[in-house]
């Protein structure tokens, strides 16, 4: 018998026989096989997830909220799109697949996460604390043991994990408990001990839909864009340093193909906006940008919007002819993103008539025309 069609006969032999009460012991390997397929079928989720949380203090925090979850089986951070909301927490947290975002309802802001090293750190926000990664893709890796077993209508799979013996760190392991009829987690428990004390992370899930027609949510406009305002970014320090310094030269090709070369603009107040098609807060702010050129470009300020994401320029050339943005757009490269020290975006430069840097902000900032018109006047 073919590998494919035995498994397929233990996983059904395997839920009847758990069905029935009358197996304890499983495969687990079979089982994870049979949960990866069933998520291989995803393309939608959204659920109402409780979760309780005891910590090595003793102390215990319990709390519910819901989830709204979209496959992208080519993202390189997560392999999903989510919207995370907290019960009794005032905002939300929401991945779009490029940057990651966390409103406030009340001061109606959000802050932006673009730096791919910090997104995934969004799973601990509180909307991110929502969200049940083991739902999407079952994770089995650094498992040193597992153990499978079936009870009424659940499978439950344990894994056990090394001690981490320079934390004192011991029992550590994991257990998900999956739906026999749809082979897809509704909950995990996560357990460990640091000197005999309990950390123990409990999640169910409820209320789950699986590739609902009626999901609706626009991860590539999320709504709030349109009505909060970005936190103001404090730049790093890298950034920081730019400030006051020579501008460094470059020479881009525009969206035209004509060069321009930095050179060119001594005399001028040159204002960088590095920005990506799928930044949410880049075009938001363009139509600002625009304003400034506007207004100041008769009196001696140059716009430059930049794009450094080669992979997305035609969807960037596409998206500038059909706003029919009138500042001039330029291609970057690695250089530059190197040189003006862009770790996210949108990354705002002004460069004064004597070529210096005069001001700098990630994300847009109330206080750039007041920055513009003090570069003109000097």
């Amino acid at each position: 018998m073919k590998p494919a069609i035995l498994l397929f006969y233990t996983l059904i032999l395997t839920a009847m026989a758990v069905c029935q009460g009358t197996v304890t012991n499983l495969d687990a390997h079979d089982i994870i096989r049979g949960v990866w397929k069933a998520q291989q079928s995803l393309k939608t989720v959204s659920y109402t997830l409780a979760r309780t949380d005891t910590f090595t203090t003793g102390d215990t925090r319990r709390s519910t909220g819901k989830a709204m979850i979209r496959i992208a089986r080519e993202d390189s951070v997560f392999g999903f799109l989510f919207l995370g909301r907290k019960d009794g927490y005032r905002g939300e947290s929401v991945y779009d697949g490029h940057t990651a975002y966390d409103t406030d309802d009340e001061q109606r802001t959000y802050r932006l996460i673009t730096r791919s090293s910090d997104i995934p750190h969004v799973l601990g926000s509180p909307g991110g604390q929502i969200i049940l990664t083991d739902l999407i893709s079952l994770d089995t890796a650094k498992a040193i043991s597992m153990k499978a077993w079936g009870e009424g209508q659940n499978i439950y799979i344990l894994f056990n994990y090394p001690d981490l013996k320079a934390y004192d760190v011991t029992k550590r392991s994991k257990t998900v408990t999956i739906d026999k009829k749809t082979m897809l987690p509704t909950a995990m428990r996560s357990h460990q001990e640091t000197l005999g004390k309990v950390q123990d992370l409990y999640y169910r899930i409820t209320d789950i839909q699986v590739n609902s027609p009626s999901f609706e949510y626009d991860f590539s406009a999320p709504a709030f864009l349109k009505s909060y305002s970005q936190q103001n970014i404090q730049p790093d320090r890298s950034v920081l340093a730019l400030k006051g310094s020579s501008a460094p030269a470059f020479v881009l090709s525009s969206f035209s193909g004509s060069e321009v070369a930095s050179a060119s603009l001594q005399g001028k107040a040159v204002l960088l906006d590095f920005w990506e098609v799928w930044c949410g807060p880049c075009i938001e702010s363009m139509p600002k940008v625009e304003q400034l050129y506007s207004a100041y470009k008769d009196k001696g300020l140059q716009v430059f919007g930049v794009v450094n994401d080669l992979k997305q320029l035609e969807s960037a050339k596409r998206f500038v002819e059909k706003r029919a943005l009138k500042f001039p757009m330029l291609v970057g490269n690695e250089g530059l993103v190197r040189d003006y020290k862009v770790n996210g975006v949108p990354q705002y430069v002004l460069i004064d008539k004597q070529g210096k840097i005069s001001f700098i902000s990630v994300g847009y900032s109330a206080e750039l025309e007041a920055a513009i018109k003090n570069s003109l006047q000097n």
